[in-house]
């Protein structure tokens, strides 16, 4: 299986919905919160489109990357920093590098903060992705799906229904 930034992602979210999303189990397009976080995305800087492009490589795709100044943008509709939109975030840079691009750092953007993260990719940052590679592999080609996560830390995902709603 080809690991994606997505998967990185949700190693840091939820190991349940890492392996629905691996298994081929997706909610996202029943999802409003990702359709919304889409639309920040091209609602926050419309400029964008006309000098950086969203870029697809090896299964992830970069909301914006400026070839010149080798950044990687990625916007986030959450209203918190997390680990998991760093770690996404050098998996981009990562990818780029591996696949012989000049990537030299990431931002994320917090629109709803209005703020700003610069986010590097260091030796040990490399190392420590890796690692996680290795984890992601080991979770997603389980038998079994992980369980779940209590409901509160559940009530924002596109899966809570798949994962929470129980037949009587």
């Amino acid at each position: 299986m080809k690991i994606t930034a997505t998967h990185l992602n949700y190693y840091h979210v939820c190991h349940r919905k890492l392996w629905l999303f691996a298994n081929g189990i997706t909610m996202e397009h029943t999802s409003d919160l990702v359709s919304e976080g889409k639309l920040i995305g091209t609602e926050s800087y419309p400029q964008r489109a006309e000098r950086w492009t969203e870029v697809e490589i090896d299964g992830s795709k970069i909301d914006f990357f400026d070839p010149k100044n080798g950044v990687v943008h990625e916007i986030k509709k959450s209203d918190a920093k997390e680990l998991a939109h760093i770690t996404q975030v050098q998996y981009y840079l990562y990818l780029l590098r591996r696949n012989g691009i000049e990537a030299n750092y990431g931002t994320i953007e917090y629109p709803k903060l209005r703020q700003t993260e610069r986010v590097e990719l260091s030796d040990e940052d490399i190392a420590e992705l890796e690692r996680k590679i290795v984890k992601v592999q080991q979770i997603t080609s389980e038998e079994f799906c992980p369980p779940t996560l209590p409901k509160s830390k559940c009530r924002n995902c596109s899966y809570f229904d798949f994962c929470h709603t129980v037949e009587e």
